[in-house]
Parts: C-alpha cells; structure tokens; sequence
C-alpha cells in the first residue's frame, strides 16, 4: 500500500474529532503531515462504523469464501456520450454480474457533437427515480431527454434548444433541469414535462462571474435549494438560489481555495472540489467545502494530492470516500471524508488508469468504479478495497476517442 499523506493531528485527536460533536469545530484547522498507517486506518474506518468501509470489508470476505452476496444483478447499466461531430449518440453498457461491462446499444442524441474533448463533469446525468436520463448536445447547442425503458433501453424523448453556446453539462432536480453553457458563461433552466419535454423557465438565465470563465460543471445541492457552477478560470465558484417557480437569483461567486476548481460531487452535504491547478504537476488538491446558505465554506483547505490535473470526482454511497482522476497523471486519487466532512488523502494513487482519465462514477452496487479514458477512447472497470484501494478488473474498449461523461444507475 502507498505511503499516505494526512494531516498533523495525534491520532486521539483525529479520534475524537470524528466522532465527539462538541470538538467539531477544532478538526477545522487540522493541516497535513504523515501518522502511522494503523492510527489512519483507525480513523477511517470509524470504530467500524463507517458504512462504506464495512461494506467493502463484508463483499471482500464473501468474495474470498465464495458466497458474495451484493445488489449484482443485470439490471444495472452505464451511458456515456459519442459527442461525435454532426451526429452525436448516447452509447450504453450492460452492467453484467461481477461488474464488466456489455455493450448494449448506441441511440442517437437528436442533436450533434464537437468532435472533441468537452472538459467538463455532467455532460450527461439521469435522474434520482432512474427514469430519464438528459444529455448536452454541444454541437449544436440543445439538451435532450431519453426515457430509460426495460433492461436500461434509451428512447429519445425530446431535445430543446438552450439560450446560450455550447452547452456541456446539465443537473437534474425533480422536475427542474439546469444547463451550463460554457461559450456564453450562463445557465439556464428548463422545466421538465410529460414524455420529457424541456420548456424553457422564464428568469432562468443568469451570467456567470464573468466572460471567458471555463466554467466545467453545473450542479445542484442535494436539497434542490441551490445550482452550482466552477469556473476554472477565475478561480470561483458559483452559486444560484433557486425560487418557488423554478427560476434563479443572481449568482454568489466565492474565492475557491484551490486553484483552478473543477469538477464535484457531493458527500453527505459536503462539496467535494477537485483543483487541478492549471495542470500543473505534482500541484494538484481537493477540497471539502460545507454549503449552507449558499456559500461555500472550506473545512480544511486544499489537501494535496501531488498529482497533476484532478479534474473529476465521484463519492461513495455513503459519503465517506472520494476517488479524483487526475487526467495529467493517468492514475486516480482517493480521498476520506471524515463525519465532519473534513478531507484527508488516503492515497495519491489508488490504481492506475489508461491514457488521459476525463470522468469518473461508482457503480449502484457501491463497489465498482469506472472511468472514462478520454485519450485511449477506454472504460476501467475497478473495484473497492478497503482503506481507498482500487483494482484494476478490466477495460471497455473501441470507444470514440471525443467521448465525454459517465452516468450510472
């Protein structure tokens, strides 16, 4: 196991931290330095309370005795998005017992690609009932809804356009859909109706912090209360209070610790950042923020990884880890969040990955893990080890080397 990197606290404190309320407010100022692999190991998995890690603990012991016993049906399936120039597609992977992945079919978009990398995290996403899936079409400048059928079959429902220039990624909320188009630095929100149909919501366009922002990802917090958006190039993060009708206030835009923040996701009701650091090597850092009244508020900092480009995220189903592909150094991070969201690196490389990693999801079944390798136009497919370890099992390969996004139920 790789020599990890964490913060310089004793480990009684680390302990107490995690776990006495009242002390909360000291694991703020915790800064990083090595400990003893047993004393991390200790905290992470929380006096065996830690529910990810006790998951993963539980499936690597039926495993090894034969008689693994997890939510390892067929009936899961992964998409991706071609984003081919002039006819883009959602392309879907059967999820087969064990976690290797079945090609299923490919279903045209309804609207057209760039032929290229599009930077950014959500390109695609499907919805918390699992019952449509939505997708950016940056080429040619709409979003469009797919119905998810029987055995994870897509059918174009409707494709909008947006008010704005490329579009690369969108969020979902109930009936609420935001969409982050970079080229004009705004968002927009369309209402979801039946049989998918996107009507555009009147006062839902708003500017980001500026022009030529880079912004990589749009998302909601997981109360619907608000809309989130990086910008790379300003360093910020965006925030927007979403009202009773759907539409958005003007955007908050807070100093982002990290230099140049990238994609996110959610622990619990902690934001987890990526910042790559302007690619930078060895500078990468993610940091945990809290978000209460819509302002992000960093716990403990940027934590290091010394990886070059963490760009996208994906967290656990229980929050308590956080695996960041760093596209510049073709491996992946991973991180524990802590009950009180603070952030300690497990370790900087957790596996390695084909050429150029560009997005990241962990399966329903909370053990696989795949990512998108936007340079050797591959899918990992990894699987959880306890204490933040991932192994490689295999590739999904032949893909369009302009693929973007992942999405998972």
């Amino acid at each position: 196991m790789k020599k990890m990197n964490f913060f310089k606290i004793s480990m009684a404190a680390a302990v107490l931290v995690s776990f006495t309320a009242c002390k909360k407010n000291e694991d703020l100022t915790a800064t990083t330095a090595n400990q003893p692999k047993a004393g991390m190991e200790e905290m992470i998995s929380e006096k065996g309370a830690n529910p990810d890690e006790a998951y993963i603990t539980q499936t690597v012991t039926l495993a090894n005795t034969g008689n693994r016993e997890r939510d390892d049906d067929d009936d899961h399936f992964l998409y991706t998005e071609s984003n081919n120039l002039g006819t883009n597609s959602i392309i879907a992977y059967q999820i087969k017992k064990g976690g290797a992945l079945q090609w299923k079919e490919e279903v045209l978009s309804g609207g057209s690609g760039t032929g290229k990398s599009l930077g950014s995290q959500g390109a695609l996403v499907i919805d918390k009932e699992h019952e449509w899936l939505y997708a950016v079409n940056a080429g040619c400048n709409s979003v469009s809804s797919f119905k998810i059928g029987d055995k994870g079959k897509l059918t174009l429902g409707h494709s909008a356009d947006v008010n704005g220039k490329t579009p690369v990624s969108v969020t979902v909320y109930k009936n609420l859909l935001y969409v982050l188009n970079r080229a004009t630095d705004n968002i927009q929100g369309f209402e979801i109706g039946y049989g998918g149909t996107l009507t555009p919501i009147e006062g839902s366009i708003q500017p980001l912090s500026s022009t030529g922002v880079d912004a990589p990802q749009i998302s909601f917090t997981p109360n619907g209360n608000w809309v989130i958006v990086t910008e790379k190039a300003t360093n910020v993060i965006g925030t927007f209070k979403i009202e009773n009708d759907g539409s958005v206030n003007a955007g908050i835009f807070t100093a982002s610790v990290g230099k140049t923040p990238f994609g996110f996701d959610f622990s619990r009701n902690y934001m987890i950042v990526s910042n790559a650091a302007g690619g930078a090597a060895g500078a990468g850092s993610s940091t945990s923020y809290t978000t209460f009244n819509g302002k992000p508020s960093a716990i403990n900092g940027a934590v290091a990884s010394e990886q070059a480009a963490p760009c996208w995220v994906a967290i656990t189903k229980y929050g308590r880890f956080a695996y960041v592909t760093n596209t510049a150094s073709n491996n992946i991070s991973s991180y524990y969040v802590s009950p009180f969201g603070n952030l300690y690196l497990v370790h900087g490389e957790a596996a390695k990955t084909g050429n150029g990693p560009v997005d990241i999801v962990v399966g329903a079944n909370n053990y696989d893990v795949y990512e998108l390798n936007g340079k050797s136009n591959t899918i990992g497919w990894y699987q959880r080890k306890p204490f933040g370890e991932l192994i490689l099992k295999g590739n999904a390969t032949n893909l369009p080397l302009s693929a973007v996004g992942l999405a998972t139920y």
